[in-house]
């Protein structure tokens, strides 16, 4: 009986040791609630997303769309347009330094032009990469997935196309407009 006993008190000794040594970690809640106070401490910048910067597309307004893309390919690009002016614009500059420098207006809806083009080149890139997924791929299921990605892929670029198209014609009414301001 006493071997009985003994063995109770080294187990209940043990037990309470046990307890102790996980009483001095921080329980569960109080780490995550340390965790929340160092994130509100770091200085992270939130990006807010509007509808300008998320393409929505409706299969309705894709197959509207995609007949003004092809008549405006036709068209001689902005961008072309503006490098066959630009041996007069050189010659502005020279007579009127002030010129040179853009109006905020023209510069703002460069980076934006700029900035659509980029995401257009990432949407293709991901277009791309669905296409060589798609030509390898023997599952059904997969090949489906593969082709809805594409598909939507394929519409954000069109959708990008629609915006880049704006901003250039945006870009040339305000160089137009600023030119004639100076």
């Amino acid at each position: 009986m006493k071997q009985y006993v003994f063995s109770t008190l080294v187990f209940l000794l043990a037990a309470g040791g046990a307890c102790m040594a996980q009483s001095d970690q921080p329980t569960l809640g109080e780490l995550a609630k340390k965790h929340r106070q160092e994130e509100k401490s770091l200085a992270v910048k939130v990006k807010v997303f509007t509808n300008e910067d998320v393409a929505t597309s409706t299969p309705g307004t894709q197959a509207q769309s995609a007949p003004a893309a092809s008549a405006s390919s036709s068209a001689p690009s902005p961008s072309a347009a503006a490098s066959a002016k630009s041996p007069d614009k050189a010659k502005d500059a020279d007579k009127n330094p002030a010129a040179t420098k853009d109006a905020p207006e023209v510069a703002e809806l460069k980076q934006k032009l700029s900035s659509y083009k980029q995401e257009q080149d990432g949407w293709k890139h991901s277009a791309k990469k669905y296409e060589d997924l798609l030509a390898n791929e023997t599952s059904d299921f997969r090949r489906q997935v593969y082709q809805d990605a594409l598909q939507g892929d394929k519409q954000n670029v069109q959708v990008f196309q629609n915006k880049i198209d704006q901003a250039q014609s945006d870009l040339e009414k305000a160089e137009k407009a600023s030119s004639q301001g100076h």
